[in-house]
């Protein structure tokens, strides 16, 4: 329903720009006017809400599917310079990706300021609940924002009111700790509770943020700061405030070994079907009239038209531990030449591996199989094979343009056969919501809260755990100690939430980063006529305590010589990649920060 609220507000023409105007029109609102009444604050948060969407990068949602390939479990094809770079240590303050988010988040608080400026002269006109309603969400969205900033950039100018065209250069950067505190100051539970605990999912969806959500990003951005003690607070409100309105939801996990046996699929979390999950607290709004990414195009295979860009890291794919709970180096469950089997049913409900399907369609990296039956043509009587894109030709995996390729495997989550057809070789027109909260983030919060924090209860700590792992029918963790919970739950991060944008977060939070994303990333080896198998790894990992994945290619299961691939030496150092540089064309726009100012290291 609201996405076709606001395709009305953009076609009538109420998206307002993010500058003061130099005159009042007289046949529209403006800046020294707006908003004059209830229904032109509600249209400005509706625009605000929309803003959210134009955060992408490579035609993506920004942090949400994308994030995690400038991270050690996430891949994307190596002529991709602006990933190469952010992982390399390399990037510079001019390059397009870092300006395009910095920008982003000033262009969408400019919307927030655009009602949130002079909405005080509805106070008294409107009901005081509602006044607040509108004045919570408005501050929630540019909070998320801010914090991205904070976390990407360090110190931020901190703009909160609309800014004239000559003022612009008068903001310095202030503090992160100064930015975030006042973030968590907006959010006061006072003004939050004046939020309904969800709006009605009939009319708004996943589009407003209510109380939980509220709440769930309070926490969030406490937990980002290592403000454990509040971010343990906020997130027992939110989780006691969520029953009987959220949970997970349930998976199918059901394990195919061939693509002959079925299909894994979690559509109904993080496809169409998914957009109306219990799970979700908030999301980003796509409609394909009106806003679309090319994700799906980006993530999917040759033999949908795709150009799979994106995928896990062979480290992401070996973190996966065996359905007794145990990492592949330690569990009798685990075959090193049957690598799939006996799995935490995450791995193949998340992420694509060769002999499965995808949409229908078996998907293999084998060269020996040249053609993948098209289970949506074939009948009983009947087998329609059509040519492998991903393994034969001169787009697949292994030729001339193989060079460019991914890194051996592609993600599951996000996609959805409703989008088969729509991915035609160039472009998609993916309107699959991209998620901001869900209650399974929501849990891991509260427990890595209560893990972190002196006073924290550890009991919350384990059953979140529990109840995520519960879900995918993981056993319960054993070690109960604050150290076997914290080893815990940085496994449930990796593996429940990624492809969601946070492993580039959660490294640096937790300080792992150094080692994280530094020394080769490995990838699949090639599969050859000579060694059709070799696209499936015989060197055994190694796991810390942080479950930071690496390889000695000379520790392999058959004794015999190692057979991954570097796919990209990682490099970080840690005296400037803890953040981006600020943007040059910021840093000499704005006298107030000047390049003198720019971050450590640029």
């Amino acid at each position: 329903m609201l996405k076709k609220i606001i395709y009305l507000i953009v076609s009538g023409g109420l998206l307002l720009s993010g500058c003061s105007l130099d005159y009042e029109p007289l046949n529209g609102p403006s800046s020294g006017s707006f908003p004059a009444s209830e229904e032109e604050a509600m249209a400005g948060l509706y625009a605000a809400y929309k803003g959210l969407a134009n955060m992408t990068v490579k035609e993506t949602p920004f942090p949400m599917r994308i994030n995690d390939c400038i991270s050690d479990i996430g891949t994307y094809r190596t002529g991709a310079g602006n990933q190469i770079k952010a992982m390399s240590s390399t990037l510079t303050a001019d390059n397009t990706m870092c300006e395009k988010v910095y920008k982003t988040v000033y262009k969408i608080a400019g919307r927030v300021h655009l009602v949130l400026d002079n909405l005080d002269r509805l106070r008294g006109v409107i009901p005081e609940d509602r006044f607040n309603q509108i004045k919570a969400e408005l501050l929630c969205i540019r909070a998320y924002y801010y914090d991205l900033g904070c976390q990407f950039y360090g110190d931020i100018p901190f703009i909160d009111h609309q800014l004239d065209l000559d003022d612009y250069s008068d903001y310095p950067r202030i503090p992160r700790e100064q930015v975030t505190a006042r973030l968590l100051q907006d959010l006061d539970d006072d003004l939050l509770d004046y939020l309904p605990v969800q709006w009605n999912p009939g009319t708004f969806g996943t589009t407003r943020i209510g109380r939980v959500a509220a709440y769930a990003l309070k926490a969030r951005i406490a937990l980002n700061w290592g403000l454990w003690e509040e971010a343990a607070r906020c997130s027992k409100i939110a989780t006691t405030l969520a029953e009987g309105v959220y949970d997970l939801e349930p998976l199918d996990c059901t394990y195919y070994a061939t693509h002959a046996d079925g299909e894994p699929s979690a559509a109904n979390l993080f496809g169409f079907a998914g957009q109306t999950s219990r799970e979700w607290l908030w999301a980003i709004q796509y409609n394909r009239l009106i806003n679309y990414t090319s994700a799906t195009y980006y993530e999917a295979p040759r033999i949908h038209g795709g150009c799979s860009w994106l995928g896990p890291s062979q480290a992401m794919i070996d973190t996966f531990q065996c359905t007794d709970g145990k990492p592949i180096t330690e569990s009798p469950l685990y075959d090193w030449q049957n690598p799939w089997a006996n799995r935490d049913p995450r791995l193949d409900l998340f992420c694509l591996r060769p002999d499965t399907r995808l949409w229908g369609v078996q998907y293999d990296t084998d060269v020996r199989v040249e053609k993948v039956k098209d289970y949506n043509q074939s009948t009983a009587g009947k087998e329609v094979l059509i040519s492998n894109a991903d393994a034969v030709g001169n787009k697949s995996e292994y030729a001339a343009n193989g060079s460019k390729g991914p890194g051996g495997y592609l993600w599951r989550k996000y996609s959805d056969k409703g989008m088969m057809g729509l991915v035609n070789g160039t472009k998609t027109e993916d309107d699959i919501n991209a998620g901001i909260i869900r209650f399974a983030e929501l849990l891991l919060i509260e427990a890595e809260a209560n893990i972190e924090w002196d006073g924290g209860d550890l009991a919350i700590a384990e059953a979140n755990i529990n109840r995520v792992r519960a879900r995918v029918n993981m056993p319960p963790v054993t070690d109960r100690s604050r150290e076997g919970l914290r080893k815990a739950l940085r496994y449930e991060r990796k593996a429940e939430l990624c492809n969601e944008g946070f492993r580039w977060f959660d490294i640096r939070r937790w300080k792992i980063a150094s080692k994280a994303v530094n020394g080769p990333m490995y990838a699949p080896g090639y599969s050859t006529v000579q060694n059709p198998g070799n696209y499936i790894s015989n060197v055994k990992p190694s796991f810390d305590d942080d479950w930071v994945v690496t390889y000695d290619l000379s520790d392999t299961w058959d004794g015999k010589t190692g057979n991954l691939r570097v796919f990209q030496t990682m490099v970080f150092n840690p005296e400037k990649d803890y953040l981006w540089p600020i943007p040059y064309t910021e840093l000499v726009t704005n006298p107030a920060i000047g390049v003198e100012n720019q971050n450590p290291g640029y």
